[in-house]
């Protein structure tokens, strides 16, 4: 059940929308099928409103997601002046670099979002730390705009709610989410399609990356951790993609007996990405915030630099709260 708060906000973001005309929707850098299919279902939304709707990322969409609808017309720069800009999935304005100008730019804007460690950056926040994915809210705002769901815009909202939840395996999962999914499927829009494309197909490259993570597991703190690394230059051999190895993360938690997955991969600028997961009381999404980052409690990310001291600090820092989780 939503908050009176969110309920206030869903319809003071309504009205915004409607009184708005030019709308940018951006999602976070380095996309996710959670911030791409929650930005391109509220922007399909839209554009039954006859809104001048413009969709943005810092990053180009990933290949797994390019085939959404408008996925393809997504773009990387906006130059003109907005009447409202909304962010989706975005925890902090950092995570939309060269975007964030336009934003601070434009007359009002509106986070849609649900993190629960977030630094807050605009003038409405539509935000719902307990909802399991951005497009479930994205799904109460379209009903409060009295918008008719389609086939295109339920498969962006599906694609939203199935790789946030890892297919409906996540903690956060509940009631509301399989209502939504419901009321989604009404459309006819095909789900056994939208499940197999996202965890049933693998390119080769994927594969052989997620591979080569296995092979390099290690574990720390009587195997209640593991973690693995993949390179700039493993990325290159396979010609790979970052999004190619997003689920391996989870992958790493089913590992019987751990508690804590760690898995880093090289980005830019000789850093590391570093992706946290979890179970049950550890709360990974609290030590991401000490190095920047941010997230869920049991879902979140980082940065740090390329150092085996860096590294062995993560891990250490890790084990430490799964140490602090045994005293409760």
């Amino acid at each position: 059940m939503h908050t009176k708060e969110f309920k206030s906000n869903l319809k003071a973001t309504a009205e915004l929308i409607n009184k708005s005309q030019q709308i940018i929707l951006a999602c976070h850098m380095n996309p996710d099928g959670d911030s791409v299919g929650s930005m391109l279902g509220l922007g399909l939304g839209l554009m039954k409103l006859k809104k001048n709707v413009s969709m943005l990322c810092s990053d180009k969409i990933p290949t797994r997601y390019i085939s959404l609808p408008k996925a393809k017309t997504v773009k990387q720069v906006f130059l003109k002046p907005v009447d409202l800009a909304i962010s989706l999935d975005c925890a902090s304005i950092n995570q939309l670099p060269g975007i964030d100008k336009i934003f601070k730019q434009s007359k009002c804007i509106v986070e849609i979002d649900h993190h629960v460690y977030r630094d807050q950056f605009g003038d409405v926040q539509l935000v719902s730390e307990h909802t399991a994915s951005v497009g479930e809210i994205v799904f109460d705002l379209l009903k409060e705009l009295n918008i008719k769901l389609d086939r295109q815009i339920a498969e962006c909202l599906l694609t939203s709610a199935i790789v946030e939840t890892s297919s409906f395996s996540c903690a956060e999962v509940n009631k509301k989410t399989f209502e939504t999914c419901a009321k989604l499927l009404e459309t006819n829009v095909n789900f056994n399609s939208i499940a197999e494309r996202y965890y049933w197909r693998k390119n080769l490259a994927a594969m052989c990356l997620t591979g080569l993570s296995f092979m390099r597991i290690k574990t720390a703190h009587h195997g209640k951790i593991v973690w693995s690394i993949i390179y700039k230059e493993d990325f290159k051999e396979h010609k790979g993609k970052q999004g190619d190895v997003d689920p391996v993360a989870d992958d790493l938690l089913m590992l019987a007996g751990v508690e804590v997955s760690l898995f880093f991969r090289e980005i830019d600028n000789n850093m590391l990405r570093v992706s946290l997961r979890s179970k049950g009381n550890i709360d990974v999404g609290y030590l991401a915030t000490t190095y920047g980052g941010g997230g869920h409690d049991r879902v979140s990310s980082c940065r740090i630099h390329k150092t085996k001291t860096g590294i062995e600090h993560l891990i250490k820092q890790a084990s430490l709260l799964v140490e602090k989780s045994k005293r409760f």
